[in-house]
């Protein structure tokens, strides 16, 4: 009996391939090849390489100027900007491609075969956070050949910041599909998707611009409040918006601190399972047809 219900456990698991796991691997494939192949994430890794090769051109300027510049880690304001512009992407390409999708009617012709909106948004979330790994590794191939040409270097601590920045990206693309399951259209998606990320960004400028300037201690005045409410609101979006995970995983990783990044990286996972499978409720309630 025991060699029966093993044979049979075997058996669903191949029938549940075969009905669901095909057609989702399907769908991965396509969808790399097809984000793979177009001149959209070349050009954002081109960005974020002239991002960091501005940088060091500073950098290196102020050591002409100066004669001494000590830099605990050179390429870190320029990893920071790279994979904040990665991961933007990553959120606005993963609600394009669901949003357009919609508007096109190929979802719902998925919808008529062994397709569930599940596995539909899986595919799509693993597809991006494939290419996001790719990517990643042009951006690592960049950087290498920056500091071979301006004679930096690339500490360990940047390169696992890379390695452990795929938990804040996969953040990134969990919530561009929750927002194209809650809105139909492809334009007020990426309207809302980079509205949100711009937000999230400019409040974490605004909190340090703020945290700078000078005070009186004895009475409040217009800029401790404008202070207090910065700090309340980004100590929220924080934890809401995965552009938050990504500030802060990287700070604490360049800051030698690594079981602080992993767990960052780890919470950035789980933000990532329940913000998809909200998606999927999301695109199950909003319909998959027009």
């Amino acid at each position: 009996m025991g060699v029966v219900a093993e044979v049979r456990g075997v058996t669903r698991i191949r029938s549940a391939w075969i009905i669901s796991g095909r057609p989702t691997a399907a769908m991965i494939r396509l969808d790399l090849f097809s984000t793979l192949t177009a001149l959209a994430p070349y050009a954002v890794v081109a960005g974020a390489a002239a991002l960091a090769g501005f940088v060091l051109q500073n950098d290196l300027h102020r050591v002409q100027e100066d004669g001494l510049l000590v830099i605990g880690d050179p390429f870190a304001v320029s990893l920071y900007g790279g994979v904040l512009l990665l991961s933007v992407y990553l959120a606005a390409s993963a609600a394009m491609a669901v949003a357009r999708e919609r508007e096109q009617g190929t979802v719902e012709l998925l919808s008529y075969g062994p397709v569930s909106a599940f596995s539909y948004l899986l595919a799509k979330f693993t597809s991006h956070v494939l290419q996001y790994m790719f990517l990643v590794v042009l951006l690592l191939g960049s950087y290498l050949l920056l500091a071979v040409a301006t004679g930096l270097h690339l500490r360990g601590t940047t390169l696992l910041a890379m390695a452990l920045s795929i938990g804040p990206a996969a953040a990134a693309a969990a919530l561009g599909l929750l927002v194209a399951a809650l809105i139909r259209r492809v334009r007020p998606t990426i309207l809302a998707v980079l509205g949100l990320a711009l937000g999230t960004v400019g409040l974490q400028v605004a909190r340090e611009v703020l945290a700078r300037l000078p005070a009186p201690e004895f009475h409040v005045n217009p800029v401790q409040v404008l202070r207090w409410a910065a700090f309340a609101v980004s100590s929220i979006t924080q934890w809401l918006l995965p552009f938050g995970y990504v500030d802060r995983e990287l700070s604490v990783m360049l800051r030698g601190d690594l079981a602080g990044a992993l767990s960052v990286t780890v919470a950035a996972c789980v933000y990532a399972a329940v913000v998809l499978a909200l998606a999927a409720t999301g695109l199950d309630r909003t319909g998959i047809r027009q």
